[in-house]
């Protein structure tokens, strides 16, 4: 099972079961729990075991809120603790006690899209150990109801949060010409060289090189006259080599030039979740919020006062600091499972017809500029709250605040995408009444849509009084949430 389709390969699989479904995973998410299981018929039977270990939960690697989640949807989970001698280690996903996908991947994000993983279906009959081990999760597993969760939720209150550690990592790099290049790379930056920037775009020479700097190195110890298409081809193989030897680079694009980087995001992070720990979980009214808006509504700019309230919890240099670095500033509402919401949106407001509503006469290139969304999707900032749909502006409960950093994977998705909406719109000649972007392969980061017909439905999409947007898809949101409220860097 490849590594790009193992979430969708587990739903499909779990969306057969008639009866019951049992799912063992030591790490589990959330999210990914919720994703995987969101087209089971209903009036199945769910287990769910997972790790609630102490390490396990104090890291991050398994999630209190699970329990919230199965309690809401009316599933049954069971969890591996200290107490238990032998330690839960099996992935598995199993429906009617029949058949299963066995393997190494847990149910995080990590397990089901980046790691190198692997998922495989079986039946139970043609593996007794299996079998076995599988009964023996059950029986070692205990069920939680509310009295235990409180107990573990009051046990993992209790202990300081581990500090992060201090060990050098080592950086396997094969090759003289990726060490030369390492070597020209400025030292990773440290939470003073990033707070002391005027902003992200000027901050470059303490985040490392750009294409050519990198090409002028491989120039300089490559055989004379190699052609220039060999020579870039060859640059940025050597900056993918050295991106995936080192976790803490990537490979950016800006202003059309790709850069080799240190990430930077989780710099400035820990240090804004230093300051906000304590106030973490708590609802906007006791933090301040003021009393004549607790009962408002989330329509509008009242989203901006909570904000506006958090970022004062925070001191006055790290505040000016977020606003000179962050290319957005945006909220990011979170159902209880974690999971994103709604939409955002992202860049320029799409215009497609003049306001007599005959289509413009312009290249697919001018109707739907970059530049903007690029640029908000390059650094920008969230305040994250769970707020589900329904509740008032006071009752929104802070999650976390953070940058996050558009990585190299991402651009090329953003990409694809654009060069899809191109083709689309190109195909277009004369205005249209039926969202044409809906069609064709499903967008990876970004949809087309407008935001609210209203009275405004007779019109064609594009048109001046009926503009439409780009959109950053829900499960993109739940990532960078996850990515951005995680001690994991």
């Amino acid at each position: 099972m490849s590594e790009t389709n193992r979430i969708v390969e587990a739903k499909k699989f779990l969306s057969k079961a008639e009866e019951q479904i049992l799912i063992i995973s030591p790490y589990m998410t959330p999210s990914t729990l919720a994703e995987a299981l969101s087209e089971v018929p209903a009036g199945i039977d769910v287990t769910v075991i997972c790790s609630w270990r102490t390490d396990d939960l104090l890291f991050g690697s398994s999630k209190l809120e699970t329990y919230e989640l199965c309690k809401e949807n009316g599933w049954s989970l069971r969890v591996d603790y200290d107490g238990r001698r032998r330690t839960i280690h099996l992935k598995a996903y199993v429906i009617d006690g029949e058949t299963a996908m066995i393997g190494s991947a847990n149910l995080t994000q990590r397990g089901m899209l980046q790691n190198i993983e692997s998922l495989i279906p079986v039946t139970l009959d043609a593996h007794s150990s299996l079998t076995d081990a599988i009964e023996d999760s059950i029986t070692g597993s205990k069920p939680v109801d509310d009295e235990v969760y409180r107990q573990f939720v009051e046990h993992v209150s209790s202990i300081p949060k581990p500090e992060k550690s201090q060990t050098k990592r080592l950086t396997v790099v094969h090759g003289d010409m990726e060490r030369e290049i390492l070597k020209q790379m400025p030292p990773q930056p440290g939470l003073d060289d990033l707070m002391s920037l005027p902003s992200i775009r000027k901050a470059l020479s303490v985040r490392g090189l750009r294409f050519s700097d990198i090409r002028r190195i491989l120039r300089r110890n490559s055989t004379r006259g190699s052609a220039s298409n060999t020579i870039n081809d060859r640059t940025m193989e050597l900056m993918q080599e050295i991106v995936e030897a080192d976790s803490r680079l990537d490979i950016q694009k800006r202003e059309r030039s790709n850069c080799l980087v240190w990430k930077v995001h989780h710099i400035l992070n820990e240090e804004i979740r230093r300051h906000i720990k304590p106030y973490i979980g708590k609802p906007l009214r006791d933090l301040g919020l003021d009393e004549s808006l607790w009962d408002s509504g989330t329509q509008g700019n009242k989203v901006r006062y909570a904000r506006e309230l958090c970022l004062a919890l925070l001191p006055e240099e790290l505040r000016n600091a977020i606003m000179r670095l962050s290319t957005h500033d945006g909220s990011l509402r979170l159902k209880n499972d974690g999971r994103a919401l709604y939409p955002r949106k992202f860049g320029e407001s799409l215009v497609f017809t003049d306001r007599e509503g005959q289509f413009l006469n312009l290249s697919p290139e001018q109707m739907l500029p970059e530049k903007k969304l690029r640029n908000q999707l390059w650094f920008p900032f969230f305040c994250i709250f769970e707020a589900p749909k329904g509740i008032k502006l006071g009752e929104f409960r802070l999650m976390g605040l953070g940058f996050w950093e558009s990585n190299f994977n991402f651009v090329q998705d953003l990409e694809a995408d654009l060069k899809d909406i191109y083709r689309v719109l190109s195909e277009q000649a004369e205005p249209f009444h039926d969202n044409p972007f809906k069609e064709g392969i499903p967008r990876r980061v970004i949809h087309t849509k407008v935001a609210d017909a209203g009275h405004t439905s007779h019109l064609p999409y594009g048109h001046p009084n009926r503009k439409m947007s780009r959109y950053v898809n829900l499960p993109i949101l739940t990532d960078i949430a996850e990515e951005i409220l995680s001690h994991d860097h």
